[in-house]
């Protein structure tokens, strides 16, 4: 996806402000979900919910106003009870800007104890995934 870096997004440099990838990931992260199929609201309708366990964010060159920003996310295993994401995120040079990663963990909305994926989930995470080579 794609994204136009807005004014209110910039610190007084007229960078990105670091804090604002983390949410870029989470933009990136809702929408990998719908093109799987899935929104977190019937996510955790479906009584889970995919809180946010680990973190982490590198910068190698900072975002500026105006940018035309690209996110590339990779899902680079099945998950079990844990569901690992890597991002990128580029200008529109094509110059990468930050690197990422989230690690999220199935959970039953009743328990709030750890659960396996939901079958339906997978699947749905199978057919959305590119075939390995």
């Amino acid at each position: 996806m794609t994204h136009r870096v807005a004014y209110y997004e910039t610190d007084t440099m007229g960078y990105v402000h670091h804090s604002n990838y983390l949410r870029f990931f989470e933009r990136v992260r809702t929408e990998l979900m719908r093109h799987c199929g899935y929104t977190y609201a019937e996510f955790e309708a479906s009584g889970m919910m995919m809180p946010v366990i680990d973190s982490a964010c590198r910068y190698h060159a900072p975002g500026r106003y105006d940018d035309l920003l690209t996110f590339r996310a990779v899902i680079k295993e099945l998950p079990s009870t844990r569901l690992s994401i890597e991002y990128e995120i580029l200008n529109e040079a094509g110059k990468l800007l930050c690197t990422g990663s989230t690690t999220l963990v199935f959970v039953d909305a009743c328990t709030r104890k750890p659960a396996r994926v939901p079958q339906p989930f997978l699947y749905a995470l199978q057919k959305a995934m590119p075939p390995t080579m």
